[in-house]
């Protein structure tokens, strides 16, 4: 071999054995490669491992430190977390050889933020600093270093489904130990290992919270599926029990099997061996048991109420559950008293009352002996309820017992009672006969009355339609005086005076005539059949003479009369209601016309009617301000011819023609106008007085004329008084007048307690038209009258009737001793005017000593001293009136 291949086959034998070396420290780099990969794999599992087995995420926190601590220097080593809210962020794992946790815990969230640890947070990139890095981000203003300045610190963050949770840091303070970019590298890698080991465990977790959580959730459901069971079953044996004890009291033979039965079922439900029942007597005074079981043997008897516990549940109406140490409370109350005759002092002992519609009769009770064995709120509960049912069941017991002898008793008194039917339906039938005659009859006369009446007049025009030549009048009876005997002698004779007309009457008519008694005095008659109008006119005469005939009462000798309307039948559309009306008009017609007389009814007297009823009309749209007109009259001393005082009369201006009192005030009353138009008398008559009491001039008292409606009714009253206030007038310038024949014919009592009314609110009062009727003189005695005025009629017959002027008299010197103004109406003639001044009478009025005149507002004059001519000379100003 040549020098020259020897020097080649060196050469390529060297260059072999740097190959070789190549490959062989290739191989040592991937050898350590692959053993770094394994214990970085083995960390991984691990970590992995540690995430599956470990018991709290301490554990997991501890044991990420440990397996980085073997893949690099991680002495000092902290995890730092967002929270939930992400408003904040704690450290769950903090290792470190300067800083202690407590102290970043201090740290507000804001500085922290502003850290290494918050710079990685708000860049989300991972981070590898020595010291001088950290202190060129301190002097750019980056971070506030905070803690240890240490020679290394490396971070990354934690990310989590792509959201930054957190970051994972280690740091050293040697110079020795010093972190390379393959440090930082490994640390990212195992860190998202160690994220996904964090979730695995926070899954698991939050796995077995919600198996723990569900579990606890079916846990409660079972149990209470099983509460819902027991109480449906025990549900289940109350209906059961309750349906016995309502079945009990069809199926028990007696009330002792019934109450042993009782028992047996409220023992399924509470334990009942000592069980009874008490029930109040019929007169509540004592109590009773039925029904004692008791395992001591005692057996409880009847007795007067007392201070047991029983009685105690009687007084309070409520259910009781009672101890030793709740009935040593009662006995300290004085609620319970204790006794040996009320058997063995039980242990526990409950007990509820028995109560139908809210009536306590009775108390069902159970009772323990036995400490072992105590009774329950809930068995107090229990007994309560079944307390109910056991009153219905026992209530219905004794309402089946009492049925029965109910029934056993109708089953005697039916053959009894069937002897007697015929004889109870043939009395019922007389029975109907008599009602049916009273209800068609006058109880007093046993006339007819009304509604018979019409029955027979509607017979009579049924007829007449049929038969036209067979014509029948009505005639419409009314009693003269018939009042004043009644009044004066009393209801008993008035009725003897009524039996005693009605059979004059009945005397005075026709065979086929029917005659009936509408009430009161007045009498109607049925005249069918007759000829022409002079039958009944023959009729009518006769009553009246026999009515003229002197009437025998309580041993006196009276008189009265009639007054007759008759009216006839005028076709085949008449009417029952017509008729009738037709013949009270002319009744009237007959009474205006003086009494004693008949009068025949015809067209002046429609004509009449139907006047009448178009005034009414007009009067009930009459306006008082507009349509109607007040005049006066001066009242004077008659010695001195001074006024004492005026009186108010209002006109009515209907048209152009004015209508007097006398002419409208029936219909006023009538259709109720009369009050609004007293009202504005008396609102006119406080005006005139205000006007001229604001100008200083003394004022006489006025007089005005009103409505006895106005006594009937408080509102009425009180508007009077209302009317004076709201002007401010003074009530003692306001004389009210009401009539004599009025004040006769309403309640005497209500009219007394409205004058009083009016008197204490200040008006004088004058009872007007006195001895128009019978001058009764307790209307001087008992009423508050400060004024009689004698009626004008009664004035007149003075100077020719001597029994008048002892009236007069008699009446001047009453009113003196009671301190009563007497006053004279009607003074025509001087002869009138001497007769009163002889009586003693000082003051009147009439047309002899001043004519009415008209008011005419503030211009109007009255006089202070009349004379006989009532020349207008005499006239002066109300200012000059002398009071």
């Amino acid at each position: 071999m040549s020098k020259k291949s020897q020097v080649i086959q060196d050469v390529d034998q060297a260059e072999q054995v740097r190959r070789l070396e190549r490959v062989v420290a290739r191989l040592k780099v991937l050898t350590q490669k692959y053993r770094q990969a394994e214990v970085i794999q083995q960390a991984l599992f691990r970590i992995s491992e540690s995430a599956s087995s470990a018991q709290s995420m301490d554990h997991i926190y501890s044991d990420v430190h440990r397996i980085i601590g073997q893949l690099m220097a991680a002495k000092n080593f902290y995890i730092c977390l967002y929270t939930d809210d992400r408003n904040s962020f704690t450290f769950p794992y903090f290792i470190d050889q300067y800083d202690d946790a407590r102290m970043v815990a201090e740290v507000p969230v804001e500085a922290l933020m502003r850290g290494m640890t918050g710079y990685i947070l708000r860049s989300g990139e991972p981070m590898l600093c020595t010291k001088s890095d950290i202190d060129n981000l301190v002097s750019a203003g980056e971070v506030n270093f905070l803690g240890s300045m240490p020679v290394d610190w490396l971070g990354v963050p934690l990310i989590a489904n792509g959201e930054l949770i957190g970051a994972m840091v280690v740091q050293s303070y040697l110079e020795e130990v010093r972190y390379k970019s393959e440090d930082l590298e490994l640390l990212m890698f195992v860190s998202q290992h160690v994220v996904n080991a964090l979730e695995r465990f926070r899954r698991r977790e939050f796995l077995e919270s919600e198996v723990t959580k569900r579990t606890a959730e079916l846990s409660q459901t079972n149990e209470e599926l099983r509460t819902e069971i027991r109480e449906r079953e025990k549900a289940e044996l109350q209906n059961a029990v309750l349906f016995s004890i309502s079945e009990l009291t069809n199926t028990a033979a007696d009330m002792p099997a019934f109450y042993r039965q009782l028992h047996i079922e409220v023992s399924r439900l509470i334990q009942a061996e000592n069980f009874y029942i008490a029930l109040l007597t019929e007169n509540r005074q004592q109590v009773y048991f039925p029904y004692y079981a008791d395992e001591s043997g005692f057996q409880a008897r009847q007795r007067n109420l007392q201070r047991g516990l029983t009685e105690y549940v009687l007084r309070t109406r409520k259910a009781a559950y009672v101890d030793g140490k709740i009935r040593d409370g009662l006995v300290a109350k004085g609620e319970v008293v204790l006794a040996e005759n009320r058997g063995k002092l039980a242990h526990q002992w409950i007990g509820s009352p028995l109560m139908v519609d809210g009536k306590v009769f009775g108390v069902i009770a159970t009772q323990t002996y036995r400490e072992e064995r105590p009774f329950s709120r809930d068995d107090l509960e229990l007994l309560n309820f079944v307390a109910h049912h056991v009153s219905i069941a026992i209530d219905r017991r004794r309402a089946a017992e009492q049925l029965a002898k109910a029934n056993s008793f109708l089953e005697k008194r039916i053959a009894e009672r069937t002897e007697e039917l015929v004889e109870e339906i043939e009395r019922r039938k007389e029975i109907e006969a008599q009602l049916y005659h009273d209800a068609h009859h006058d109880n007093l006369t046993g006339l007819p009355n009304r509604a018979m009446f019409i029955q027979r007049v509607n017979q009579a025009l049924t007829r007449q339609k049929r038969q036209p030549e067979d014509n029948f009048a009505l005639l419409f009876v009314d009693l003269d005086r018939f009042k004043n005997i009644n009044d004066t002698l009393g209801h008993s004779a008035g009725d003897e005076f009524l039996l005693e007309v009605a059979r004059r009457i009945h005397g005075a008519i026709r065979e086929p005539d029917f005659l009936a008694r509408l009430g009161g005095d007045e009498f109607v008659i049925l005249l069918e059949p007759i000829k022409t109008v002079d039958d009944a006119r023959d009729v009518a005469a006769r009553i009246i003479d026999v009515m003229k005939e002197p009437f025998k009462l309580d041993g006196q000798v009276h008189f009265s009369g009639a007054s007759i309307g008759i009216a006839t039948c005028r076709g085949a559309d008449d009417t029952s209601d017509r008729l009738l009306r037709d013949a009270d008009a002319a009744m009237y017609e007959a009474k205006n016309l003086g009494r004693g007389r008949y009068i025949v009814f015809d067209e002046a007297i429609r004509s009449g009617l139907v006047a009448a009823l178009n005034q009414e009309s007009a009067l009930r749209h009459a306006q008082a301000k507009k349509d109607f007109r007040l005049w006066y009259q001066p009242i004077m001393y008659l010695d001195n011819n001074e006024v004492q005082s005026y009186e108010m009369f209002v006109r009515w201006q209907h048209g152009e023609q004015t209508v007097l009192p006398a002419e409208f005030m029936i219909l006023a009353e009538r259709s109720g106008a009369i009050i609004e138009i007293d009202q504005w008398v008396l609102a006119e008559t406080c005006r005139l007085i205000m006007s001229r009491k604001k100008q200083n001039r003394d004022i006489a008292p006025i007089h005005i004329n009103l409505s006895i409606q106005h006594l009937l009714r408080p509102r009425h009253v009180q508007a009077l008084i209302e009317i004076v206030k709201q002007s401010a007038a003074p009530f003692n310038r306001l004389v009210l007048e009401f009539d004599e024949e009025s004040l006769q014919k309403e309640d005497a009592r209500r009219v007394l307690v409205s004058l009083r009314n009016l008197k204490e609110a200040g008006f004088m009062l004058a009872l007007d038209d006195f001895g128009r009727v019978t001058g009764p003189l307790h209307f001087i005695y008992n009423y508050p009258f400060d004024v009689i005025k004698l009626d004008s009629r009664f004035v007149a017959q003075l100077d020719r009737k001597e029994r008048a002027q002892a009236m007069v008299k008699h009446i001047v010197t009453l009113c003196k001793d009671l301190g009563i103004q007497l006053s004279a109406e009607g003074i025509e003639n001087q002869a009138q005017l001497d007769n009163l001044l002889d009586l003693g009478v000082t003051i009147g009025q009439g047309n002899l000593l001043s004519k009415a005149r008209k008011v005419e507002g503030d211009k109007t004059s009255l006089s202070s001293k009349a004379t006989n001519d009532n020349s207008p000379s005499a006239v002066t100003s109300l200012a000059n009136v002398q009071d």
